[in-house]
């Protein structure tokens, strides 16, 4: 398993979310989301899929398309996919976190870059404990089926206080910050909540 959170990990962090959920899927048959929309690389999409249309998901290469009609996958089986899918989604908070440093190092405030206000610094610094943190969660307890969605939830309130430090750019359709908000879309395809069918 570590060996699998590591690769999504670093497969969404180098080449985006698209990527990174490809590898995810890697391995499987294709399981079914637990609802009535799966989220899928575009590249993998079967011929006539019924696509639902989503312009920031298709500028990040992901398709929402409606299942089928085909059973939900086994419950441990969502469980290890919901796992891996938090390991590419942590790829993308620290990928995100990056553009933020480096967005950050270019503007100033007072004469001196915003990189080095110590409020920046803490915020910057509980985004990467938080991916830390997350990631060792994903390692330890990826199996249970509460865990894992706890760090989905936590990745969602991560990335958008790291969308935060780009200001109002962080909140428009061309943003880094895009990734991130695809990644929650995604999650909330493939984790099970209750009421899921």
């Amino acid at each position: 398993m570590l060996d699998a959170i590591a690769e999504c990990e670093e497969a969404a962090y180098e080449d985006g979310l698209a990527a990174g959920l490809a590898v995810a899927l890697a391995g499987t048959d294709g399981p079914a989301p637990p609802g009535r929309v799966a989220a899928l690389p575009t590249a993998a999409l079967a011929p006539g899929a019924s696509v639902i249309r989503h312009r920031m998901a298709d500028l990040e290469g992901i398709a929402f398309v409606r299942r089928d009609g085909t059973r939900p996958a086994p419950a441990p089986e969502l469980t290890a996919f919901g796992a891996r899918l938090g390991a590419v989604r942590i790829g993308v908070t620290r990928r995100l976190t990056d553009l933020a440093v480096h967005h950050l190092s270019g503007r100033t405030s007072g004469g001196e870059p915003m990189i080095r206000k110590q409020l920046v610094a803490g915020v910057l610094a509980d985004l990467v404990t938080a991916a830390e943190a997350l990631r060792r969660c994903l390692e330890v307890a990826g199996h249970l089926p509460v865990a894992v969605t706890d760090v989905h939830d936590r990745l969602t309130v991560h990335d958008r206080e790291a969308a935060k430090l780009l200001g109002a750019s962080g909140f428009l359709a061309g943003s880094p910050a895009r990734a991130a908000h695809v990644s929650r879309l995604t999650a909330n395809c493939w984790i099970a909540r209750d009421g899921d069918s």
